[in-house]
């Protein structure tokens, strides 16, 4: 008898309301099946959260009682899923590239994992029919998955206890064991192999499967009171998706399965140990990534008639290129290596487009640029620029936003009116972007946000939408690179000349570290990390300001008492 994909559901959903987690709360709460969510998720929506331009120093006392995450669950991203696959169960077991969702291009912001939930019937059904494709892939190679040639009852229980365990990121309890050996009973009625299959759709949509625990004892009294200690299994979980994205490996879980890892000297011998590793540079340079919406790149379209060049090679070289960027900053440079770099990862064909001579070949390597227009770091790398540009026209407005609110995290900005396309109509095609910031600037229904990100914008002037940099305008006459910044900050406002100004501005900010700070501390804990003036982020950011370093930060982050805990004063 075949076990249907949608009857292993069903049993998903009735294990869901009878079991409990490890921390004994009902796993109903987040099951798959049940579309539930955790009561606080989407505690980091926001479109751009921020903690105002100018507070981002300390304002008073630190609050000590304040961790930098609730106690919560929270939905694994579909890149998560497959890493977990891939990790624990095989390399080379193939999972569909939409697992929950539609894959979409640019669609990346880990600051808000934890908003995930399950909240309609096609995402239900897009795991059940995930897990199913995914489960006959991981059977085609049974000896491999499970451990042993001719699985049976004892094979299979020891495959439950070890990676089955671990892609729960917990241990499994008898009781669980027990049902899971009976549904691979079920199935091997039809052969082992089926029996396999079974039980692998069932793991992959369980509730401790799909949802990270970070419950902290599971006493609500408790963890609004004050911050409580993560549990080593949490603990190894906040870990492995901080720096593998995925579960924890193989040495990190034996130090939460004997406990170990809670002590603050083995929990910084494994830190200092991932960190070594070159896939967790990578993943550490993709959260920084995440902060800097590189991945924008990959969705950006420009007008074929007016730009030409930017074909899809260019595009892909382009995204590839800022990636590399971001990498070589993070593995080994500094904060002020992101904003005043040379450096650009270039091929013949993006160094003949953005004017670079001596470089040859498909390959993108490292190049110290000396044309002065590239020496911005991320503010002059033609990702940015381009991702930030509209299709056929300047964007004064998208990349005044990128530096507001990615490098000085100002204030949320709400949404456009619904008449700002009609008002901006309105002017005559003629009109620069600077004609059209000048009305948006003299209107009471657009100056009042306006006022802040478009004249961080207009210092980029210079630079037109594929990111290639030019002096004069069409008619030969200089391009107007100037502007005021008018946000609030007596280091950063003031009459500017181009970016080279901003910059020299953000290297002697606090500002600038303070933002890079927070920005990456909430990416590292999947939610909006608020100015609540919590110790433990403060502490993050002071440390920052000295190392200057991103490796550093990310060490900082998993080490701090408002990582290894949840719950507590949170605003």
């Amino acid at each position: 008898m075949k076990i249907s994909a949608s009857v292993v559901s069903l049993l998903i959903a009735a294990a869901a309301v009878s079991c409990t987690t490890s921390a004994g709360t009902p796993a109903a709460q987040s099951g798959a099946a049940a579309g539930g969510s955790s009561s606080t998720a989407g505690a980091g929506a926001g479109a751009t959260a921020g903690v105002g331009v100018g507070s981002t120093a300390r304002s008073g006392p630190c609050v000590a009682a304040a961790a930098l995450a609730p106690a919560r669950l929270w939905r694994l991203n579909d890149q998560q899923y497959g890493n977990v696959v891939h990790d624990v169960f095989g390399a080379g077991i193939t999972v569909p590239a939409g697992v929950s969702e539609a894959v979409s291009a640019g669609a990346e912001d880990l600051a808000r994992a934890e908003s995930l939930t399950i909240g309609d019937d096609t995402i239900a059904s897009n795991y059940m029919n995930s897990a199913h494709a995914t489960a006959l892939s991981a059977v085609q190679n049974l000896s491999a998955l499970v451990g042993c040639a001719a699985p049976d009852a004892t094979c299979v229980e020891a495959f439950i206890r070890t990676k089955v365990a671990r892609a729960f990121r917990r241990a499994v309890t008898d009781g669980e064991v027990a049902d899971m050996l009976a549904l691979y009973q079920l199935g091997a009625a039809d052969g082992p192999s089926e029996g396999v299959r079974v039980l692998m759709e069932y793991v992959l949509q369980a509730p401790a499967f799909l949802w990270r625990t970070e419950l902290a004892g599971a006493d609500p009294a408790k963890v609004a009171a004050a911050p409580q200690p993560l549990s080593p299994y949490e603990l190894a979980g906040a870990v492995g998706f901080l720096f593998l994205d995925s579960a924890p490996d193989d040495a990190l879980w034996s130090k939460a399965a004997d406990g170990s890892l809670t002590t603050p000297a083995v929990l910084a011998a494994e830190v200092d140990r991932l960190m070594a590793l070159p896939a967790v540079k990578l993943n550490l340079a993709n959260k920084v990534g995440s902060w800097l919406t590189i991945k924008k790149t990959e969705a950006t379209v420009k007008d074929p008639a007016i730009f030409p060049e930017f074909t899809p090679s260019v595009k892909d070289a382009l995204t590839q290129s800022a990636q590399l960027f971001l990498q070589d900053v993070v593995a080994a440079g500094k904060l002020t290596d992101l904003i005043t770099s040379r450096k650009m990862f270039l091929n013949q064909e993006l160094a003949t487009l953005y004017g670079v001579s001596g470089v040859t070949g498909t390959q993108l390597v490292p190049v110290n640029v000396a044309l002065p227009e590239r020496g911005g770091g991320i503010l002059t790398q033609p990702a940015i620029l381009a991702a930030n540009s509209r299709v056929n026209r300047g964007d004064p407005i998208h990349r005044g936003l990128f530096i507001y609110s990615s490098l000085v995290c100002g204030n949320p900005v709400p949404g456009p009116p619904a008449n700002a396309t009609m008002v901006d109509q309105s002017l005559p095609a003629t009109a620069t972007e600077r004609d059209r910031a000048n009305f948006r600037a003299s209107r009471a229904d657009c100056g009042a946000c306006h006022i802040h990100f478009d004249p961080l914008g207009l210092l980029s002037e210079r630079y037109d939408p594929i990111g290639r940099y030019h002096e004069n305008d069409a008619s030969g006459q200089p391009i107007d690179q100037s502007s005021t910044i008018n946000l609030g900050s007596t280091v950063l406002d003031g009459p500017a000349n181009g970016l080279g100004d901003l910059i020299t501005r953000l290297g002697s900010s606090r500002q600038f570290g303070d933002c890079a700070a927070g920005r990456l501390a909430a990416v590292a804990v999947g939610r909006t990390v608020a100015d609540d003036n919590s110790c433990a982020l403060q502490t993050l950011r002071d440390d920052f300001v000295q190392s200057q370093s991103f490796m550093s930060l990310f060490r900082d982050i998993a080490l701090s008492p408002g990582f290894t805990a949840r719950g507590g004063d949170l605003q």
